[in-house]
């Protein structure tokens, strides 16, 4: 999902910003100049966060620029250490997967094979405080290697992430959250209060 698309739902929008802390006024769904000072402010934040840690692939940048800010510095700098892990192992890493909206992720759900156990609002896709990283070899994408958990490690060095290869019950590997929130119900509490 881009960010182009989630800024189409502008009650969903609302929330993002809300939760971000850049918009404050009630959720209308209506893009008024309250909207548009709070993405406004949202943009540059995000600008200023890729020009201090870096800028990346169009692909990873596409996802980064759908999460929070603050998402998006823990992204960026997972990512400056995973890049020249994954080239010392003749790979490419990108994240593939940021913000969710809750249609999007009922649509993965209910695909088979499943793609998901979380349906729209159990899921830290949904609130801006997740993202999911891809491996490559030239453009073939591969699913199964043993260097998602090499790189998912990196997450050991940033205690505000929870990585889910860490997981007991449901291990996903490519899997980094941002650890705002108690759980997934406190941050949709919060999103949709």
């Amino acid at each position: 999902m881009k960010i182009c698309e989630i800024m189409k739902d502008i009650v969903y929008w609302q929330r993002l910003l809300r939760m971000g802390g850049y918009y404050s006024d009630s959720i209308d769904g209506i893009r008024g100049p309250l909207t548009v000072a709070a993405e406004e402010r949202w943009q540059a934040d995000a600008s200023a966060i890729a020009e201090e840690v870096g800028r990346f692939d169009s692909r990873s940048e596409d996802a980064i620029a759908t999460l929070l800010p603050v998402t998006q510095r823990v992204a960026r700098r997972w990512l400056k250490l995973a890049v020249p892990l994954a080239q010392s192992a003749g790979l490419e890493v990108k994240i593939i997967c940021g913000t969710r909206s809750y249609a999007e992720q009922n649509r993965l759900f209910a695909k088979t094979p499943r793609v998901t156990r979380a349906r729209g609002g159990q899921s830290m896709h949904n609130f801006g405080l997740a993202f999911d990283f891809g491996l490559f070899r030239g453009r073939a994408y591969l699913e199964d290697s043993a260097q998602y958990v090499r790189l998912g490690r990196l997450c050991l060095q940033m205690p505000e992430v929870t990585w889910g290869g860490s997981w007991k019950s449901l291990v996903d590997t490519p899997h980094i959250q941002l650890n705002l929130y108690a759980g997934t119900s406190a941050a949709r509490t919060a999103f949709e209060q």
